[in-house]
């Protein structure tokens, strides 16, 4: 058989499947001609198949020098530099290509998925253009001109290019994957779970189009349909990371800790040093009930990308617990008013450590932290402290105490209402028992939605007899009582309410204080004041799961949510409680 009848073989054998034959040919080939362009070519596609991109790339890179106006070669030279990572040889040799044969669509639709990866997205662009003006039912440049608007933020463009391209093809998994990912840049979860979920039917074998899909399914509370799909992502890759993380994080938002936490270990003994795995891990840990382990993964925080983001170096040591006799210790905050308030409490126990104590907390909380034992001097957060010996950051001191559910410091109240602070006199004149109500949390808060409620929902507890109730909510949500239907002769006190020092008076005056989960509600519990917690599903970590009461403040009852997004059951709950109170 001569070389022509051998190629000839190779390449019956290459285009039915058989690469290991067809491979074997090509190689018998270059053993008596090593500079045969077509066996090298060819050789280079199969090993580029089998993943060697090394090989593929020397074999291409010499046919092309030994036929450098066959456009063949050019352009899967062009794809093994491309997943090779070498975007910008893989850009040249695309192309070149296109030089040798300007009519060659392939060429310039691989040349726009060079330039996308490379984020050039307006020369991508111009690649599809020409691409499709050559050939207009190619499907995947119109996927790749929706890459490059996507990568523009043209959205709804990039949008009507997916759906050309699955017009064309309406097979074309990675089409549904991208049209997921602009709908979920547009914020339409529900539209990008839809074509998440038609691209891993077409394509079951791909980790990441899992990944995509639980974690929009999780952003919609869609815990099972998560679960499962962040299991299938690790399944295809174990060391998926992320898929791990997530999954942990969503077995932790429903409740189903022991299993969060199991999973998690799991991934730590492969990936030790992983703060995110740590993290979620202190997460499900403290939901769990298992402080003593807990506080301590907690500290991890600080080197996720999240906490890192917000580190400062404050040039001076960190407190470890030691005693502190002669020393001035600066305690910095971190995250938000209910974080702030509830773990101020371990500031007078600093204090009890022998040193001075100088807290620093947002300008809101400072006429109410001067109640708290212990603490000589309040600074302004991001202003300059006087000197000091030791800083500890505020959420790390249940670590530094060792606290456990058996320890933490769960004595109330431990703030007061400022001296001389004035309150409404409408309180003091309201028959029956006198309420106040808060539905809504920050804003800034990325879960805000689904921890909030609407004024609508109070309805059933404005109906109870005996009651009067007052608004403690400020803010963007403070307009829905401009609404008289729904409002229902709500008093608001929000002009009255300055900062948190004027929030504890009106609550010191009140009967009860009834919230979702807000920095009044934390407010209330520290001044042990009678609270009821509207808890959504899922809750934050701290008020773990099923039980009715805090384990941090005692005169908290917790109506929780059965169902994410349900108010309706916790709110007949609650009025129902409410009417045997008001009849006593």
């Amino acid at each position: 058989m001569n070389e022509k009848e051998q190629l000839q073989k190779a390449l019956k054998l290459h285009q039915a499947g058989e690469l290991v034959d067809a491979a074997e040919i090509y190689r018998a080939i270059l053993e008596t001609n090593s500079n045969h362009p077509d066996a090298l070519h060819l050789l280079g596609v199969i090993l580029q198949a089998a993943g060697d991109l090394e090989a593929a790339i020397t074999l291409i890179t010499r046919s092309t020098e030994l036929a450098p106006d066959f456009v063949a070669s050019w352009v899967n030279l062009g794809n093994a530099l491309q997943l090779d990572g070498r975007l910008e040889d893989a850009v040249d040799a695309f192309k070149r290509a296109m030089e040798i044969a300007p009519d060659q669509a392939e060429a310039a639709n691989n040349l726009a998925s060079a330039l996308n990866e490379l984020e050039r997205f307006d020369e991508a662009i111009e690649a599809c253009e020409q691409a499709i003006k050559l050939t207009p039912g190619l499907g995947v440049a119109h996927s790749n001109l929706g890459n490059a608007l996507a990568g523009l933020e043209r959205m709804d463009e990039a949008i009507a290019s997916y759906k050309r391209a699955l017009e064309i093809n309406p097979a074309d998994a990675a089409a549904y994957y991208n049209l997921g990912n602009a709908y979920s840049n547009l914020n339409d979860l529900e539209g990008a779970l839809e074509q998440y979920r038609k691209s891993v039917a077409l394509d079951n074998a791909n980790a990441e189009k899992h990944y995509n899909f639980a974690n929009t399914a999780l952003a919609l509370d869609m815990f099972d349909d998560a679960v499962e799909a962040f299991g299938k992502a690790i399944e295809i890759d174990p060391d998926y990371i992320d898929a791990h993380c997530n999954l942990g994080a969503t077995l932790q938002k429903m409740g189903r800790t022991g299993d969060a936490i199991a999973s998690l270990e799991r991934a730590i003994t492969d990936e030790p040093d992983s703060p995110d795995l740590h993290w979620n891990l202190s997460l499900a840990l403290l939901q769990h009930g298992d402080y003593g382990r807990g506080w301590a993964e907690y500290e991890w925080r600080w080197k996720t990308p999240t906490f890192l983001a917000f580190a400062r170096d404050f040039g001076k040591p960190r407190w470890q617990g030691e005693d502190l006799t002669g020393k001035t210790i600066f305690i910095d905050t971190e995250q938000g008013f209910g974080d702030g308030i509830m773990f101020s409490r371990y500031a007078p126990l600093v204090a009890e450590r022998g040193g001075r104590v100088i807290l620093e907390c947002r300008p809101q909380l400072n006429r109410l932290f001067e109640s708290l034992d212990g603490v000589v001097e309040l600074v302004d957060l991001g202003a300059e402290p006087p000197e000091y010996d030791l800083h500890a950051p505020l959420m790390s001191l249940p670590y530094l105490f060792e606290t456990t559910m058996e320890t933490l410091p769960a004595s109330v109240p431990y703030l007061t209402v400022p001296e001389g602070t004035p309150v409404d006199s409408r309180i003091a004149e309201a028959e029956g028992l006198s309420i106040g109500i808060v539905w809504a949390g920050s804003p800034t808060r990325v879960d805000n939605h689904k921890r909030s409620c609407e004024l609508a929902d109070f309805a059933p507890l404005f109906a109870v007899p005996g009651t009067r109730f007052f608004s403690l909510q400020v803010g963007p949500f403070q307009d829905q009582l401009n609404d008289a239907d729904n409002s229902a002769g709500v008093i608001d006190l929000a002009d009255d309410l300055n900062d948190f020092g004027d929030t504890a008076a009106a609550i010191q005056a009140l009967d009860l204080v009834i919230s979702v989960d807000t920095g009044v509600l934390h407010l209330a519990g520290a001044l042990g004041k009678t609270a009821w917690s509207l808890m959504s599903k899922p809750t934050g970590f701290l008020w773990q799961d099923e039980r009715a009461d805090s384990a941090w403040y005692p005169t908290l009852k917790l109506f929780r949510q059965s169902d994410p997004g349900d108010w309706g059951p916790v709110f007949d709950a609650a009025a129902k409680e409410l009417a045997a109170l008001a009849k006593n």
